[in-house]
């Protein structure tokens, strides 16, 4: 019953961005905007309901995006030469290395001596070790490759079933922590970086790491406590009273030793991105270069047909593609215009006018991806901060907010690739987003927004 209510949800979003697409095409020049919407609505509602294999959808999106002539070929398939691909790829590389050599159990292993056999402390330890590795790598994706393999074998060690939800509140857990809570550190991901970079150039605000951490503390605590309290409350499974560290005095094998070596290697280089400047995405491929190579006897000779399933990122690459052609069709900034013509702005400043902002912020950011989102937000600031009578100071950080708080985990990349990388189901993480979104809404916000007058922010 629930996969012909899929494939029936599935069939109507389809024809209903068939219909769009149609549209445009019978409006000639002008259509574009609505052939990108067709493109989009289809899409989203084929990967939430995953009706078809994702593969399948991808395929598709490239195909509609081809025939429909909306963009260029270039542009249709610019995701395969963004370094999001290519760090999904080197990510999907050493995420198989980390569980074939055995390092993933044997750091699980060391795990357990903090958690012991308790569910709970298991779940906050792995929440706490994504949120610090926030502050050690300045980019979610590098995150989410070193924790999920740890996951799933801290799992399997607290004899937890593999597809069971206690095993699959471990793995939602450790793609989460490295993402929402780590907003409130300044360098911990792409977005904050774009939309903080672009709001010094284009307005010189300037973002400094202690400010930024005071301001944005409020709703990254609520998300914490409360990330945490929805795994514990919703997964909690009784673990095996067998689990112990015994394992861990093994002497490490000569792979596993390689594998960290180049780990540790690759962290440096992340964690002093602003001293060489080298992106995150080609210091994963210099891992994943060296952990492929047969020769270092981290994977088999045969892991690339055996053990390496590049489906999760040409997947990414298909997200990358409609945010494109929403871009390149103008289909954000029309919406964005729309949008903030309906918002109920007095000048005045104040609670609602901050909710306004949100608000506003978050239904641009579900247009664009979080990534792409500083791009068409920050623009806006100026004639928001006109309209409502906040400064651009805090018009910049409840954008970021709004961009921080995924309704829908499509939104975030990086829990795309969790999704993709765990076989956790979706229903999981968008089930902990809307209550996430739900409590940033409701309570956040309002705290966030006294808190800044208690400081003198607001």
């Amino acid at each position: 019953m629930r996969g012909l209510t899929a494939s029936g949800i599935a069939s109507l979003g389809v024809a209903l961005g068939a219909t769009i697409s149609f549209w445009g095409l019978y409006q000639g020049d002008a259509g574009d905007i609505w052939k990108a919407a067709g493109i989009g609505c289809a899409a989203l509602v084929l990967f939430a309901t995953r009706a078809v294999p994702e593969i399948v959808t991808a395929f598709g999106i490239f195909l509609a995006a081809l025939s429909l002539g909306v963009v260029p070929r270039e542009i249709v398939f610019s995701g395969f030469m963004s370094g999001g691909f290519w760090l999904l790829v080197s990510g999907i590389i050493l995420g198989a290395a980390i569980t074939a050599t055995g390092l993933a159990a044997r750091i699980s292993e060391r795990m357990i001596e903090f958690t012991g056999p308790s569910y709970p402390r298991a779940i906050l330890v792995i929440a706490t070790a994504g949120m610090a590795l926030g502050v050690l790598i300045p980019s979610t994706m590098p995150r989410i490759v070193v924790m999920i393999p740890i996951a799933v074998a801290l799992g399997e060690r607290l004899g937890l079933a593999s597809d069971g939800r206690g095993a699959v509140g471990l793995i939602a857990t450790a793609a989460t922590a490295t993402l929402l809570p780590t907003y409130t550190i300044l360098t911990a991901n792409l977005p904050t970086i774009v939309h903080v970079g672009a709001m010094d150039q284009l307005y010189g605000i300037h973002s400094t790491y202690s400010g930024y951490l005071l301001q944005q503390l409020p709703v990254n605590i609520l998300r914490f406590g409360l990330l945490v309290a929805l795994m514990v409350t919703f997964t909690r499974e009784p673990v095996s009273s067998i689990a112990s560290a015994d394992g861990g005095n093994e002497p490490v094998r000569p792979e596993q030793r390689r594998l960290l070596v180049v780990l540790a290697a690759a962290i440096l280089m992340w964690m002093t991105d602003f001293i060489h400047g080298i992106p995150p995405a080609w210091v994963a491929l210099a891992a994943a270069t060296i952990v492929i190579w047969p020769r270092f006897g981290m994977l088999k000779p045969t892991a690339m047909r055996e053990q390496i399933d590049l489906t999760p990122a040409i997947f990414f690459a298909s997200i990358v593609t409609v945010v494109a052609v929403a871009r390149e069709a103008g289909l954000d900034q029309r919406l964005a215009d729309i949008i903030i013509g309906a918002l109920p702005l007095n000048g005045q400043g104040g609670l609602s006018s901050v909710y306004a902002v949100y608000g506003f912020s978050l239904a641009l950011s579900h247009l664009t991806t979080a990534p792409a989102a500083p791009a068409v937000l920050v623009p806006f600031a100026a004639p928001l901060a006109e309209t409502t009578g906040l400064s651009l100071e805090a018009i910049s950080m409840t954008q970021i907010i709004g961009i921080s708080t995924p309704v829908i985990p499509y939104q975030a990349p990086p829990l795309i690739v969790a999704m993709s990388l765990s076989k956790v189901p979706n229903a999981v993480f968008l089930r902990l987003c809307l209550w996430l979104a739900l409590a940033i809404t409701v309570v956040g916000i309002p705290v966030t927004y006294f808190w800044w007058q208690l400081i003198g922010f607001a």
